[in-house]
């Protein structure tokens, strides 16, 4: 089953019975694919297609997404690392994706890598939204962009010396990139790990669906079929804390 787009306007997702719920969040490659394919897209099907619920999801950007969902025009973001700075909001306990995030830099300008603490100092650029200063145990100054393709040309540009992302993310950035750069004089290397679980409004709705999401996942990896998802899509298999059996 694949995902459906959400074409039309917005309304409150209270105006839907719960065989139909709105999910939100960017397009991502091998993620959330405008077709309804990619990981995602297929975990949600997953859990929520025996339950007899469809699932249509809206395209947007991270800080709408999340606010689509605390003001209930959507059911649940895909996905995030945490939610602070927002009120009315939960986690899921299981995550569906987790990764290292990498750090992205000019070799010459960066001429022993000592780790993440190479970071200690320097001026590192990631995306509005996505990181945050207690993910590291080091100080540096931030700067912040909209898109990744913004946050890589402020390293290309030498107005910063560390582009932070998912590596899937990092490479979609360069793909998409306009500026003409040579690859082999930059590197890419890890620095951090961390899980990404959907967003769901706090309400009885919000809750519920929650629920859903949480014991679909539990289901699925004890059957097998979860791993089976993430190998599809090649994505790392996330450490749940629960039995295969």
């Amino acid at each position: 089953m694949l995902i459906a787009a959400l074409t039309s306007g917005a309304r409150p997702v209270l105006a839907h019975p719960l065989d139909r719920i709105v999910s939100t969040g960017p397009s991502w490659d091998r993620f959330t694919h405008r077709d309804g394919t990619g990981l995602y897209h297929e975990i949600l099907a997953a859990v929520f297609t025996p339950l007899g619920i469809r699932v249509d999801h809206h395209y947007t950007n991270a800080n709408r997404g999340i606010r689509m969902v605390k003001k209930g025009l959507a059911d649940m973001y895909t996905c995030s690392v945490d939610i602070r700075g927002f009120t009315g909001l939960v986690l899921a306990q299981h995550p569906m994706y987790q990764g290292r995030f990498h750090a992205l830099y000019k070799k010459d300008q960066i001429t022993k890598w000592q780790g993440p603490a190479t970071l200690a100092g320097k001026r590192v650029v990631w995306r509005r939204g996505y990181y945050s200063p207690h993910e590291f145990d080091i100080t540096f100054d931030i700067l912040e962009t909209d898109y990744g393709t913004a946050a890589l040309a402020q390293v290309i540009l030498g107005r910063a010396d560390f582009y932070i992302d998912d590596l899937n993310l990092i490479r979609n950035s360069i793909s998409a990139t306009t500026f003409t750069f040579d690859k082999n004089d930059y590197d890419i290397r890890p620095v951090g790990s961390r899980t990404y679980h959907p967003v769901f409004k706090d309400s009885p709705r919000g809750r519920q669906i929650l629920d859903m999401f949480d014991k679909g996942i539990e289901a699925l990896h004890r059957s097998g079929r979860l791993k089976k998802i993430f190998d599809k899509w090649q994505h790392p298999y996330p450490e749940y804390d629960l039995p295969t059996r």
